[in-house]
């Protein structure tokens, strides 16, 4: 009988299916290896976390059907709660359960071929110290995500998909500064000469264990057969099954379990032998994260049966709760992490909203991707506005292939507004303004690549023309519409500084016919030119916003308050 071993087929999931069938035809035993695409593999959206499981369904749904005999996943993409005609038969022996941290190049820093060959690791936060403020890290992991940033909140998580190879690229090529990968899967790949080409150009750090214990189940190829033939597969269970590493991931997916199976509360946890090792994020750590506040992580390091698990509960700190006496910003933004990050720093903010979010969804283009051959060939969503984001965050919710898409966020305020909302954009062009999102599109995106690009009713047509006149193929349409709230009076002294976040802020301030102060910030060019046109705002000081907004306002008010 010839054994059929189904799996993905990245070079990586082969490499454990392999595994598998090297092992099993050592001891006699024919095998076929039968490869799928996963519903994870056909996706390069930002929402890979909100779908447990998608790495394994395709593959295991082949053994229902007969089509193989057993599965092959790595034992962390599978979730505690599988189909019940679906059985665990086997997990191999483990190798190493660390995460590394790969960056380009950087003097002072091992080569990931040094890391490779040594036992050396480092805390999170001296790692962490090599990045500089506002630094993108690679990873859609919840886990990952709210250890990072619960360490340094100011980091940008970006979605970077594919194989583990198309990962590094995207690193070597500076889409994002830093991936965060686990070393089992790197060793692998090291091991049949994947990284041959790249791996020269490449600085690593091996993260300490109990700073940052990895994913239940990670470092261990787990095989599963349909529960009706469990017994039938005894022999091969005896072939392949690691007790120690059986025993060890169990207890990590029995807490895993305790806690809600990890949707709920992004966990690390990790048994070997007598030593546990867990932390725990709050449920509502990245609503926590996008109001600027801290959380709590939970922590444990001890034995299994000691462990008392006591999930991190985050304290619902209203954000308006800071005294506004004297001088405040005043701004149409609204971000409430913006607002707290400020106040934290002695800075009052009050957001006065201004304009509504209208949705146009029945223009967003559907069903698309039919007509790509490649997923090489799919567009970029380009979002250039924390509002578009918003509107794609809606428009994905029935569109499916809005949310398979790479999403291209103009700067930070437009990264997280989708990161709120549950998506992490592939790329974040940390641009000011729509110039500067043209001049990096050009730099880094191959202007064969299409580009989707939703556009508000009242924006001007600058980037779209722009990209144009470069040779970029562009499908656009009126989005989303920016309609002019009526605001009762607001109370401003000339000592406020008004933000404003765009022309249509600009304009609605002015029919509303709110008080104005001497000193104002606006987002961009186009914003400073209606502001300007505008009788409403005459006498007043108008200065365009430079750099990452939190960190100008606070540098703009020490130098021009005082504090």
């Amino acid at each position: 009988m010839t054994i059929r071993i189904g799996t993905r087929s990245s070079n990586l999931a082969l490499w454990q299916a392999h595994s598998v069938a090297s092992a099993l035809g050592k001891a006699g035993i024919e095998t076929e290896i039968v490869e799928f695409k996963s519903s994870g593999d056909r996706s390069l959206g930002g929402n890979l976390s909100s779908s447990v499981g998608q790495f394994i369904h395709t593959v295991d749904d082949g053994l229902l059907t007969d089509t193989i005999d057993i599965a092959v996943h790595s034992s962390k993409d599978v979730p505690v709660a599988i189909n019940e005609k679906i059985r665990h038969l086997a997990y191999m022996e483990r190798g190493t359960t660390n995460d590394l941290i790969l960056m380009k190049r950087k003097e002072g820093l091992e080569s990931l071929e040094e890391v490779l060959n040594s036992e050396t690791s480092a805390p999170l936060s001296e790692t962490l110290s090599h990045f500089e403020s506002g630094s993108t890290f690679g990873t859609v992991s919840g886990r990952r995500q709210s250890l990072l940033l619960s360490e340094r909140p100011d980091l940008i998580p970006l979605a970077v998909r594919g194989h583990v190879e198309t990962r590094i690229n995207r690193l070597l090529e500076g889409r994002v500064e830093a991936l965060v990968l686990a070393e089992v899967g790197i060793r692998r790949l090291n091991s049949v000469g994947a990284l041959d080409s790249i791996k020269d150009d490449i600085s690593a750090v091996r993260l300490e264990s109990n700073d940052w214990p990895t994913a239940p189940g990670q470092g261990s190829v787990g095989i599963h057969c349909n529960a009706d033939r469990y017994e039938e597969f005894s022999s091969i269970r005896q072939i392949l099954n690691h007790p120690q590493t059986e025993q060890d991931i169990e207890k990590e997916r029995e807490i895993l379990e305790r806690i809600g199976g990890g949707c709920l509360y992004p966990a690390g946890i990790e048994v070997r032998d007598d030593v546990t090792r867990v932390k725990i994020s709050p449920k509502g750590w990245k609503n926590t994260f996008c109001e600027g506040r801290t959380y709590p992580v939970y922590s444990y390091l001890g034995n299994y049966e000691d462990m008392v698990i006591e999930l991190p509960q985050d304290e619902n700190v209203p954000v308006h709760s800071f005294p506004m006496d004297g001088p405040r910003f005043v701004s149409t933004l609204n971000s409430d992490r913006i607002s707290m990050v400020l106040a934290n720093n002695g800075i009052p903010m009050e957001n006065i909203s201004v304009i509504e979010l209208n949705p146009v969804l029945d223009a967003w283009p559907r069903d698309f991707l039919n007509k790509f051959a490649s997923k090489r060939e799919w567009p970029y969503l380009v979002l250039t506005s924390p509002f578009a984001a918003k509107c794609a965050i809606i428009a994905a919710e029935s569109n499916p292939d809005i949310a398979r898409i790479q999403w291209l966020a103009i700067g930070e305020g437009t990264a997280r507004a989708c990161f709120r909302r549950g998506v992490t954009v592939a790329i974040c062009a940390k641009s000011r303004n729509s110039n500067e999102l043209v001049s990096y599109i050009a730099e880094n995106i191959d202007s064969k690549t299409p580009l989707l690009i939703p556009r508000s009713n009242v924006a001007p047509n600058d980037v779209v023309h722009n990209l144009q006149q470069l040779g970029y193929s562009i499908d656009h349409w009126i989005g989303y519409e920016n309609r002019p709230k009526s605001v009762d009076d607001a109370t401003l002294s000339a000592d406020d500084v008004l933000l404003l976040s765009s022309s249509s802020s600009a304009i609605s301030w002015a029919e509303n016919g709110l008080v104005v102060p001497n000193e104002i910030i606006c987002m961009g060019n186009n914003a400073r030119e209606t502001i300007l046109s505008l009788d409403h705002f005459q006498g007043s000081n108008v200065s365009v916003l430079k750099g990452p907004t939190t960190e100008y306002l606070m540098q703009w008010w020490k130098e021009n308050r005082g504090r």
